[in-house]
């Protein structure tokens, strides 16, 4: 293809299309059959033969394949016309190029996106891309590509007046051996550029005497040499040089123009330079428009949008996942702090738990000592009563001879059993209150004999109280009830031991003969408080 480009294409007219059946072998087929077409300088305007490559490569192929296809569509889109597509895809090409191998292919996508921005003004991109562009070729041992792109890049520098990056563009140039007629020719048409722009008279006037011997100047070199002429005051042969220019060919107005004023102003035609001036001026206007119109930074601008959305993305991508990451790693550490903070806290809740069980059974314990003081301290006020109610029942009897019988055998009957009683809280003994035990069974058994027994024994050791009752016009079994609460029983308590329900009337007529009010008081109450009175 590079060497034989004309035998690649017959080779490849040679295969019928209709034996390709895959679309990888269609995408190669329109690929190569684009390269040797553009090598055999065969222009084309159609997309018919590369489409197949676009719609398989860009997609699926590899950066080289990527790199290729958007050069040659940029190479068809440049000769239909449309240099803001043409552009557009040179870019892409180069964008993808950096993982491609092609590098012959990466310098000639450079060559043609520069000239693009030659022709949008834009000459910082298109020196620059034809630098980039040389020092491909230098290293691909490409001596005569790299002469051409380090010219160009000269004729850029020079039309931004920058003398220090020309002077060393310029030597690269002149250290190039070798050079045929053709190539001299050109090297010396810019090297007088060069020294109308940014040299000085005796420069000039040097490179004159070598410009004005060839007779095969182009129009470039024809208006160089009339600039020359203009600034070593030789305005007549400039005024030849320009009326001797084919108008009819292709050439750059604008430079015709720019040279024309100095010369007409130095020869005094001052309407021919303002017609020239006016004419440049206007043309330089609709360029700055057009500079400022035209769709190539745009395209770019909006590529490098792109280029930067993607990067931003992938970042935020990163740093989604990088705080996901780090949200995980502190989950797994509140999780690990949360564990040992409760660890920590059922290890203090348990010494907590125990220092309250040990404190709850000190307390216990204490509770269990004071209780037993109180109850050894009950125990010894009610053996102090038992005392003294035996004592009381015993003197009782010394000192009433003529008791009858039956009082005599209640209150010897309760003397045992406050013996008996006495002894078992003295001595804590069982011996002592089974007999008493046996006693309370066989008395309190008998309903009617125990009522009539216990109201003897108030009528001997309190007389005035069982004379109240008397008094106040009770009977013996009303009496005997009242006693039962004497002895300390509650209303239900005496209803249950005497096995009636209607025990509740008894108490009203009681009431009644006392004339207590019954919401006035307990019938309990008022009979124990009456006992302490007498």
């Amino acid at each position: 293809m590079e060497d034989h480009p004309d035998s690649a294409l017959t080779i490849l007219k040679g295969i019928e299309k209709s034996s390709l059946s895959s679309k990888e072998e269609l995408a190669r087929y329109g690929l190569l059959m684009s390269m040797a077409l553009d090598k055999n300088f065969i222009d084309t305007t159609s997309f018919d033969v590369l489409q197949p490559a676009i719609d398989y490569y860009l997609e699926k192929g590899n950066p080289t394949e990527k790199l290729r296809t958007y050069y040659y569509q940029g190479r068809i889109f440049q000769n239909r016309g449309d240099r803001d597509k043409a552009l557009n895809s040179f870019i892409k090409g180069i964008d993808v190029s950096t993982e491609s191998n092609d590098s012959l292919c990466i310098a000639r996508t450079l060559v043609a996106q520069g000239g693009l921005y030659d022709e949008f003004y834009d000459l910082d991109s298109y020196i620059n891309c034809h630098l980039k562009a040389a020092k491909i070729y230098k290293h691909l041992s490409y001596k005569w590509h790299e002469f051409d792109c380090l010219l160009n890049a000269l004729n850029g520098y020079i039309a931004l007046d920058n003398k220090t990056k020309g002077d060393s563009i310029l030597a690269l140039c002149v250290e190039f051996k070798d050079l045929d007629s053709i190539q001299n020719l050109t090297l010396n048409e810019y090297k007088l550029s060069y020294a109308n722009r940014l040299g000085n008279i005796h420069d000039i006037e040097n490179l004159i005497k070598n410009q004005a011997e060839n007779s095969n100047l182009d129009t470039d070199g024809q208006l160089n040499l009339a600039l020359a002429y203009n600034k070593v005051g030789k305005n007549k042969e400039a005024i030849h040089l320009l009326s001797s220019i084919n108008t009819e060919q292709v050439y750059d107005t604008l430079k015709y123009l720019a040279i024309s004023v100095p010369i007409f102003e130095d020869m005094g035609n001052y309407k021919d330079a303002l017609a020239a001036y006016k004419n440049y001026s206007h043309k330089m206007d609709s360029i700055t428009m057009l500079r400022f119109d035209q769709k190539s930074k745009s395209i770019e601008e909006k590529h490098q949008i792109e280029l930067q959305a993607q990067q931003e993305a992938r970042e935020k991508t990163k740093i989604i996942w990088s705080c996901v990451t780090g949200i995980i790693f502190l989950i797994f550490i509140v999780v690990i702090l949360s564990l040992l903070f409760r660890s920590n806290k059922t290890q203090k809740d348990l010494a907590l738990e125990k220092a309250k069980n040990t404190e709850l059974e000190n307390e216990n314990l204490k509770a269990e000592r004071d209780k037993k003081a109180l109850e050894a301290e009950n125990l010894a006020h009610r053996v102090e009563i038992l005392e003294n109610e035996s004592a009381s029942l015993k003197e009782l009897m010394d000192s009433q001879e003529e008791l009858p019988s039956e009082v005599q055998e209640a209150i010897k009957v309760r003397i045992e059993m406050l013996n008996a009683l006495m002894a078992g809280y003295i001595t804590n003994n069982d011996r002592y209150e089974k007999p008493y035990d046996t006693w309370i069974k066989e008395l309190t058994d008998n309903t009617e004999e125990f009522m009539n027994s216990n109201r003897l024994a108030f009528q001997a050791s309190h007389p005035r109280f069982i004379q109240y009752f008397e008094d106040h016009g009770l009977t013996v079994s009303e009496i005997n009830y009242v006693c039962l609460y004497a002895i300390g029983l509650k209303g239900k308590e005496v209803g249950s031991y005497m096995k009636m329900r209607s025990h509740v009337n008894i108490s009203s007529a009681i009431r009644k003969k006392l004339g207590i009010d019954k919401h006035e008081t307990n019938i309990g109450i008022y009979v124990r408080k009456l006992l302490k009175e007498f």
